[in-house]
């Protein structure tokens, strides 16, 4: 649920996410726009099929071929491509996967997850079809608690074969043994393994709250909403390149900045615009109240100094709740309130100019981002929202759209 903040910043973005597609009772599933595989308990990785006769040497179901990306467990070791061009600030790079990046879901233990399988796979196949992508996505999925020591150790192998360089997985696999039971769920991907696409860790605890299967989705549809943010962070719209910063190669985290309550404020606006339209059984009104409510109790006993814009770089809790999360979150409602066509400014718009905005200005690039997307100042919006946060609950529930206006919202 971290971007690359908190783990993402930015930790906001991986924290440990992990894949297998040929060990001992794990599985790989391929999610493609045109069908979906069966999951199995076997040694192989399942995934859809056209034409790759090269990967079915050695597994017994198939994988397809997207000129040159398949979900298996190869691909996490491959190096990262020559660069097609360079200029004084960025290294830039066309991968073979653009025209159509796949979805993978890594189910480790499948026979333990059961049918939260379909769900998630039933998700990954909506977003393909209604929030594509532009980068390839790998999918981590494992009961933390109940899964073995060994589909654990996979876990956390895949994973680390993912986002470091093959000098560092062993050190990175002994950094993570200790972890289990107290992971997060989090996606995202850095400049190192862009190439390979993003990771998106999801744990079962994440289904098994009181509000069951549906009311968990909620974690999937944020952290997939991670991975759309950070994979633009790096895209050029204008010449359909990726690039990646020379200088913030050398930094910690590599990646962009976005403020903390843009990243996670973000995703939790986006997670309720998109199970609204998702046939499950959650109300999208009352999920944006309970951000609302969220955002008030971490308000509690604050002076008129409290501001929105304290939460660009700290995700300080109060009050046992995070304001970056349901303020940044509240914040979103108020733009979309404020001009209809900013919902969809929102999910998509200020991410495809995001990258360019940053080449220019990398100090302030996600603030030029902002006031040119939405036509307003920073200092403006910080204002007004600041008021409109100290105002009463009815004043504020007034503006949060219907649940039938979120279900009727296009980002299309």
């Amino acid at each position: 649920m971290k971007i690359v903040y908190s783990r993402f910043l930015f930790t906001l973005i991986l924290l440990i996410i992990f894949l297998n597609c040929s060990k001992e009772d794990n599985s790989n599933t391929e999610i493609s726009s045109s069908a979906v595989s069966s999951e199995s308990d076997q040694n192989t990785s399942s995934s859809t099929s056209t034409n790759s006769s090269e990967a079915n040497q050695d597994n017994s179901s198939t994988t397809q071929d997207y000129t040159g990306f398949e979900c298996d467990n190869w691909f996490y070791n491959l190096p990262r491509p020559e660069p097609v061009s360079v200029d004084n600030t960025h290294r830039y790079y066309k991968y073979s996967w653009q025209s159509d990046p796949m979805l993978c879901l890594n189910a480790y233990e499948p026979s333990i997850l059961g049918d939260r399988v379909d769900s998630v796979k039933n998700f990954l196949n909506w977003a393909k079809e209604n929030m594509p992508n532009i980068i390839p996505v790998n999918v981590f999925y494992i009961d933390q608690v109940n899964a073995s020591a060994e589909s654990k150790l996979q876990h956390t192998t895949d994973f680390c074969n993912l986002v470091r360089e093959s000098d560092e997985v062993n050190s990175c696999i002994s950094e993570s043994n200790d972890s289990w039971g107290e992971r997060s769920h989090g996606a995202g991907v850095y400049g190192s393994y862009l190439h390979k696409g993003a990771d998106l860790m999801i744990y079962d605890d994440a289904f098994k709250h009181s509000g069951g299967v549906d009311e968990g989705m909620y974690y999937l549809n944020h952290e997939y909403f991670h991975t759309f943010q950070t994979g633009h962070m790096f895209y050029f719209e204008e010449n359909k390149q990726f690039g990646i910063s020379i200088d913030l190669e050398k930094k910690s985290p590599p990646l962009p900045f976005l403020p903390i309550w843009i990243g996670e404020g973000g995703a939790d606006f986006a997670s309720i615009a998109m199970m609204a339209k998702q046939n499950l059984n959650i109300d999208p009104f009352e999920e944006a109240l309970t951000k609302l409510d969220q955002a008030r109790r971490a308000m509690e006993g604050s002076n008129s100094s409290f501001s929105l814009k304290d939460f660009e770089s700290e995700n300080t809790r109060i009050n046992d709740e995070y304001f970056a999360y349901g303020g940044g979150a509240m914040a979103h409602i108020y733009l979309w309130h404020l001009n209809e066509d900013n919902f969809k400014k929102l999910i998509v718009e200020y991410y495809t100019i995001f990258a360019e905005k940053y080449r220019l200005n990398p100090q302030s690039g996600w603030k030029d981002a902002f006031e040119e997307t939405f036509g307003i100042t920073l200092e403006s919006f910080y204002s007004d929202f600041d008021a409109f946060m100290r105002q009463d609950r009815d004043s504020q529930i007034a503006i949060i759209k219907s649940s039938e206006e979120w279900e009727n919202a296009s980002w299309k």
